[in-house]
């Protein structure tokens, strides 16, 4: 900057001189020079070289007054710097290789699928209870408990009433009919209510039907159900006979 400054002061300096001198010569062409004398006819004598008088100078004459020329200031102000790009940031290099800890933490635990383990029941369902079968032609027709009478709490009175047919066409002998309470799939034979026995007893051809109740001394569930046995009164009381189902079961819990 300070060289382009220079540069700038001898160019106007040069310029301002070149005006000055164009003026100068305008200003001599233009004054008038001098016209010729006559010469007179008559015979001069020769002027001496001491009384010739000095040949006239070509004085130029300067018209009016230069302008005067205003120096350039020595601070001349500098131009704005353009202002350079902001560099932009160059991004910090991931790191190629992590540090592993030293005490790096336990791997998750691996889930295992679950299996499909069926849950165990919360009781043990009792066995099915025997299907009602034909017994020497005796076979069940109907067994209902009486409820608006029945007590399910422990001794208490169970009231029912069955129906038992005869398909053989004649009488069929028999040493008990009545009912048997099963708990948890194994006849409680000592709580077995006796309806009809022991008296060499014969179903009729048209059958029987009889209403009666019974209890059971212990809590619990049971299912009930109408039974006949052709062993001999005695040995089917004391478990030795076999007691042939005739009706669907009936579940009762004593509380």
């Amino acid at each position: 900057m300070k060289t382009l400054r220079n540069v700038m002061i001898a160019t106007f300096g040069l310029l301002i001189g070149l005006l000055i001198l164009a003026i100068f010569l305008i200003v001599r062409d233009a004054q008038p020079e001098p016209e010729p004398q006559p010469v007179a006819d008559t015979n001069v004598v020769a002027p001496t070289a001491a009384a010739q008088l000095p040949a006239a100078t070509n004085t130029p004459v300067i018209v009016g007054e230069l302008p005067t020329i205003t120096p350039f200031p020595t601070d001349i102000p500098t131009e704005t710097p353009i202002p350079t790009d902001t560099p932009v940031p160059t991004e910090t290099p991931v790191p190629t290789d992590t540090p592993v800890p030293t005490n790096p933490p336990p791997p998750p635990p691996t889930a295992v699928p679950p299996t499909n383990t069926p849950l165990p029941p919360t009781e043990t369902p009792a066995p099915a209870g025997p299907a009602p079968v034909n017994a020497n032609g005796l076979f069940g027709r109907s067994f209902v408990l009486q409820d608006w009478r029945t007590s399910t709490s422990p001794g208490g009175q169970i009231w029912y009433e069955w129906n038992v047919g005869n398909s053989s066409g004649g009488g069929v002998p028999y040493s008990t009919l009545g009912v048997m309470p099963r708990r948890n799939g194994v006849d409680e034979v000592q709580w077995y209510q006796n309806n009809w026995g022991g008296n060499n007893d014969v179903m009729p051809t048209e059958g029987l039907s009889w209403p009666s109740w019974m209890s059971i001394p212990e809590a619990g569930d049971y299912t009930l159900r109408v039974v006949v046995c052709f062993d001999g009164f005695d040995t089917c009381l004391n478990g030795g006979g076999t007691f042939h189902t005739l009706s669907q079961e009936i579940p009762i819990s004593i509380r």
